[in-house]
């Protein structure tokens, strides 16, 4: 990527790098939170014998196939974001040449460009062919923020030196298959059946698939447009259908240095927006009529600009350092990208990868990163997140009630269904073998969907909300742990056994069978701040809505002083006096060997796996586990919640825990610096800073040949936004006020952004030594700005300014 040429709100490439393909087809996706459509090169897919350098991804928000595939010998219904018929692959020849592709012509000059200001992709390339003809191609695509169900690529076409013949193709392949990660192969494969296509002379053209659910049908339709300055070309097109594909060829004269444009435009409908007849059975007839009606490139664009420029407009942001800047818009434009005000009215949840098929395109808790951000700037996107949810729980019930236990036990892994999606066996690539995937087992997931429905009322006062699906997932969760939660009379205190932590790595303790492990610390911390706030929506909710709610999940009385004696006293595990232990026994295992700290192998599990020994022997994370506690609650909350527990946790002992975790951690997993970041920024500034700056660049400057390739780090994205927010600016919404304790590391710099609370619009605006907020003229009263040294009670239009705490390594503080 170039540097300093690149302004801070676009990403650009001045070379062509064959091996960089895929990432960057990854890292300049566009979507609208309902279409998503990788950066492949057009001419890539044109013919049927394309390599591996590139891979066409298009994908339909949320929509899953769960079509059985035999893995290591099993059968596994698994579900899988479907690759959806790929309308955008073109390509021309000069006269009897060979189709265009930058394996058989000779690249003069390249320029690739991601507007993160207009969500337009552009490229220019100027190429000889084989023949020796030099031409001139500029490509633009946008995936229409406006119209949700539309994508459009224009190619303009200019020789440079020469007048003849040229050849143009348009190709929609149903052909596709999910191939996107080789070691995913045997749960992809084929996802579309019934292959269906209409087509016609003038350009046009449609195809429909059902997926292994016969409800499940696709309708992808498209059609090509020439113009040149002399207006519309109306070629007649040679059409013909494989039945994969759908190839459409025409033949145009062209001349010295005027340019023609191609003009690709498509539109997707999915199950019930798809309209059918007597007779037309597979709505392909009534697709291609209306889609007939879509507006040209040029009206496309124009609202498709229109529409990211009223998003940019709800969250400024400007940071004096470019580098933090340009990752920063990066970030919000693929968080906002993948779910957009578009999303609100589907049923969707927050893939870690965006709408790709890294993990599946399942969703996991990675919407705990986003959700301080969207809260505070979408808060209708962070409800419809919730509704995600809530329209799960009924499943969750069933779920915890098959496992003995009550209220509600969400799946690690979810999709459609609601029941747990994670992948019963991993592939190891350098072992060539299956291992069983005990993730499933990470039942903290309840916690981080009761932390962003405590979090979201906190951000908005939405009291309706909270005595609604907010508070049914919040107390529906906490029944489930006081229900797993068993009292020990050895401890005298509950206990949490048979789990797994964020960490990851670790399946079982050595030689034991069984998975999981006993009290994984941010397990049973999480469970006691769970059950403290569920005991407290009965505070913060009118008595009729607080009874309402009881009523309607029969929660008793008695049911509630349960409750709030489990998260009196809930076992924590200590290492020593001081160092908080991952789960019970982490001590007790091996140091971890040097080389797994090396850059020189791949993923540590694997190559312990590889050299014959197990990842579970060590005192290894593969990212922050109990530094997840730092991060959510912060020292003084973590320090809080174990008082309430009866154990002293003061700052020598958070000093030591983090260190002593600090020193095992991997960051294999991109959530681990993000956590590190802000987990840090009250110990050890500096650290922090640094961790933020490569969190920062996770998918800028990742190697061609790793995870962005698959799909960029959506949470850790949103995770730079929420350690920007919550922990350098230390804005936190309360049911109270906002509480402010700017703690920024000194290489931040100025900041300004915009962010929403209880409905009022501020104004922040981060200096060397103070933070101001500034309310808007319209804000609906008061707010109380809490801080170190009070309450201040900030006006329509007036600012508070608070300032800067300067926090230095081991707690000092001046």
């Amino acid at each position: 990527m170039s540097g300093n040429r690149a302004p801070s709100r676009e990403i650009v490439f001045d070379t062509h790098d064959p091996t960089d393909e895929r990432r960057r087809e990854a890292l300049l996706t566009l979507g609208n939170g309902c279409l998503s459509l990788r950066a492949s090169a057009p001419e890539a897919a044109s013919t049927v014998e394309h390599g591996q350098e590139h891979y066409a991804g298009f994908y339909r928000a949320g929509w899953y196939d769960q079509a059985p595939r035999i893995v290591n010998g099993q059968t596994v219904s698994l579900a899988a974001l479907v690759n959806l018929p790929n309308p955008f692959a073109l390509s021309f020849a000069v006269g009897n040449e060979e189709w265009f592709n930058l394996a058989n012509s000779e690249l003069l000059d390249y320029h690739q460009a991601l507007s993160l200001e207009n969500g337009l992709l552009s490229r220019e390339l100027t190429i000889r062919s084989p023949g020796g003809w030099k031409l001139q191609l500029v490509e633009t695509r946008l995936v229409s923020m406006a119209s949700p169900q539309v994508g459009a690529l224009r190619w303009c076409l200019c020789p440079l030196g020469w007048e003849g013949q040229l050849r143009l193709r348009s190709v929609l392949d149903a052909g596709v298959h999910n191939a996107a990660i080789t070691r995913q192969a045997d749960y992809e494969g084929p996802r579309l059946r019934r292959v269906v296509a209409h087509h016609n002379t003038a350009g046009e053209a449609a195809v429909g698939a059902q997926l292994y659910d016969p409800g499940q049908r696709v309708t992808v339709a498209a059609h090509s447009r020439l113009g040149s300055a002399h207006g519309v070309i109306r070629p007649e097109w040679h059409s013909v259908w494989d039945g994969t594909r759908v190839v459409q060829e025409t033949e145009i004269p062209v001349s010295d240095g005027q340019s023609v444009t191609l003009d690709r435009i498509a539109a997707v409908h999915v199950d019930d927006e798809i309209s059918t007849g007597p007779r037309d059975p597979q709505g392909l007839h009534y697709a291609m009529a209306s889609h007939h009606e879509t507006p040209g490139f040029d009206t496309l664009m124009a609202a498709h600009v229109r529409a990211w420029q009223h998003l940019w407009a709800q969250m400024p942001l400007t940071a004096m350092s470019l580098s933090p800047s340009q990752a920063l818009h990066l970030h919000r434009f693929h968080l906002l990208q993948t779910l957009s005000p578009h999303s609100v009215t589907q049923d969707l949840g927050f893939p870690p990868r965006g709408w790709q098929e890294g993990y599946f395109g399942q969703v996991f808790w990675d919407e705990l990163f986003a959700f301080p951000f969207l809260a505070s700037h979408f808060p209708a996107i962070a409800r419809s997140l919730l509704h995600y949810r809530h329209r799960r729980l009924e499943t969750a019930r069933a779920r915890a009630r098959r496992a003995g236990y009550r209220g509600a036990m969400f799946p690690w892994r979810s999709a459609r269904s609601g029941e747990e999606e994670t992948p019963p066996f991993q592939f190891n690539p350098l072992t060539r073998s299956w291992k069983s995937d005990h993730s499933f087992l990470q039942r903290h997931i309840g916690t981080a969907i009761a932390y962003n429905a405590w979090h979201y009322w906190q951000a908005t006062g939405d009291r309706t909300m909270l005595a609604g699906e907010g508070g049914e997932l919040l107390l529906e969760i906490a029944r489930f742990w006081a229900s797993m939660a068993q009292y020990d009379d050895s401890l005298q205190r509950y206990v949490i056994r048979g789990v797994l932590g964020p960490d990851e790595y670790h399946d079982a303790y050595p030689g034991r069978e069984t998975p999981g492990f006993d009290n994984n610390a941010y397990t049973n911390v999480m469970a006691v701040w769970t059950l403290s706030q569920a005991c407290d929506v009965m505070d913060q909710l009118l008595p009729e809505e607080a009874a309402a709610l009881c009523d309607r999940l029969t929660i008793t009385p008695d049911e509630l002083t349960h409750w709030d004696h489990v998260s009196r006293h809930m076992y924590i595990p200590f290492i020593g006096t001081e160092v908080i232990s991952q789960f019970e026994g982490f001590e007790k295992l091996a140091s971890p060997p040097a080389m797994v700290f090396s850059t020189d192998h791949p993923r540590a599990d694997w190559w312990l796996a590889s050299q014959g020994r197990s990842v579970d022997e060590y005192q290894l994370t593969k990212q922050a586990d109990v530094l997840m506690l730092l991060y959510l609650l912060s020292p003084d909350g973590l320090q809080a919640l174990l008082a309430r527990l009866g154990y002293t946790f003061d700052s020598r002992a958070c000093r030591h825990t983090t260190d002593y975790y600090m020193a095992r951690i991997t960051h294999e997993s991109s959530l681990s610096r993000v956590v590190c970041a802000g987990a840090l920024i009250q110990l050890d500034p500096q650290t922090s800073w640094h961790f933020f700056c490569q969190s920062l660049h996770t998918d800028l400057q990742a190697p061609g040949n790793l995870g962005t390739r698959e799909g960029v780090h959506l949470g850790a994205m949103a995770g730079t936004l929420d350690v920007l927010q919550r922990h350098y600016l230390g804005i936190n919404p309360a049911e109270d006020g906002l509480h402010v304790t700017p703690t920024p590391p000194p290489e931040l710099g100025d900041v300004s952004m915009t962010m929403t609370y209880h409905g009022n619009h501020l104004m922040l605006a981060l200096t060397k030594d103070e933070l101001h907020l500034t309310a808007s003229t319209d804000s609906d009263g008061v707010i109380p700005v809490i801080h170190s040294k009070g309450i201040s009670q900030l006006h329509p239009g007036e600012t508070c300014c608070i300032a800067v705490e300067v926090k230095h390594a081991g707690h000092e503080q001046q």
